[in-house]
C-alpha cells in the first residue's frame, strides 16, 4: 500500500514542466518526421499490396530506437533525479521511519511507468498520424488494412527491454553524482559512442549497453551480420544482456542508497 502511495507521490513530482515538455517532444518529433516523410514523398511511400502500417511502424521504430530512446531516457532519468538532490528530497526521505528501499524502488517504479506511458502514447499517435495521412493522400490505404497493434506493442517492447541496461545505469549515476550534468554528460558521450559502434557492424556493440537499442532489431539502416545478435525465440541476447546489466546495476544502486550517511 505504501509503494502505491509512494509511486503516486513521485509521478506528482515528475509534473515538473521541463520533464514534460521532453516526453511531448520525443513523441512529437517522432511523429513530425513521419508525417513529413510520408507526406512529400509519397509515390516511394506507397506500396501496391503491402500494408502501409508496417511502413509505419518500421520508420518510426528505426528513429525512436536508434536516435531518441537513450537521449530521451538519459535527460529523463538525470533530470527526475536532480529534483530530488535539489531539494534535498532524498535527506528528507531517508531519514523518515519508511524503509529506505521502499523509496529508492517507488523512485524508480515511476521512472519506468513514465517511460511506459510515453511509449504507449507514441503508439496513439503513430495510428493518429497514419489516419491523418490517409485523409490527405487516400492513395495511402491505411484504411484497407487492418491496424497491427500487436506488433506495434511487440516491436515497442523490445525497445524497452534492450534500453533497460542503461536505464539501471543512468539511475545508478543519477544517485551517485547530485548534479545534472555529470550523468547527463556521461550518458549522450557514451549514446554516440554507442551509434558508432551498433553504425560500423563492430562485434563490441554487443557488449556495450548504449548500442543495445540501436542493434537489438533489425531496421534495414545498418549490417548486424558481424555484431553477434543471436535470437532465443521472443528475445535476444543483446535484450538478455540488457536485463542483467539492469539488475546489476539497481541491486548496486539499492544497496548503496540503503547505506548512505545522510547526514553528508
Amino acid at each position: 500500500m505504501f509503494l502505491i502511495r509512494s509511486i503516486q507521490a513521485e509521478l506528482i513530482k515528475l509534473k515538473y514542466l521541463p520533464i514534460l515538455w521532453l516526453c511531448a517532444t520525443v513523441v512529437f518529433a517522432i511523429l513530425l518526421v513521419v508525417f513529413t516523410s510520408h507526406y512529400i514523398d509519397v509515390n516511394s511511400v506507397a506500396t501496391l499490396g503491402r500494408s502501409p502500417w508496417l511502413k509505419i511502424k518500421t520508420a518510426s521504430a528505426a528513429i525512436f530506437s536508434v536516435f531518441m530512446i537513450i537521449p530521451f531516457v538519459v535527460l529523463f532519468i538525470s533530470a527526475a533525479v536532480y529534483i530530488e538532490h535539489q531539494a534535498k528530497g532524498w535527506k528528507q526521505q531517508y531519514t523518515v521511519s519508511t524503509s529506505r528501499a521502499a523509496v529508492f524502488f517507488s523512485k524508480l517504479l515511476s521512472l519506468l511507468l513514465v517511460i511506459l506511458i510515453t511509449l504507449f502514447i507514441l503508439i496513439i499517435g503513430l495510428i493518429a498520424c497514419a489516419y491523418l495521412l490517409n485523409f490527405l493522400l487516400p492513395e495511402l490505404e491505411f484504411n484497407y488494412y487492418k491496424i497491427p497493434i500487436f506488433i506495434f506493442f511487440k516491436t515497442l517492447a523490445h525497445t524497452f527491454l534492450a534500453t533497460l541496461g542503461v536505464i539501471g545505469i543512468q539511475y545508478f549515476l543519477s544517485l551517485r553524482f547530485k548534479g545534472f550534468l555529470i550523468p547527463a554528460g556521461f550518458g549522450i558521450v557514451a549514446f554516440i559512442i554507442g551509434i558508432i559502434l551498433g553504425s560500423v557492424n563492430n562485434p563490441l556493440a554487443v557488449y556495450y549497453p548504449y548500442s543495445y537499442p540501436i542493434i537489438a532489431q533489425d531496421y534495414g539502416m545498418f549490417i548486424r551480420d558481424k555484431i553477434g545478435v543471436v535470437e532465443y525465440g521472443w528475445i535476444n541476447n543483446v535484450e538478455m544482456y540488457s536485463i542483467l546489466i539492469f539488475l546489476v546495476f539497481i541491486l548496486f544502486a539499492c544497496i548503496l542508497e540503503t547505506r548512505k550517511n545522510v547526514i553528508d
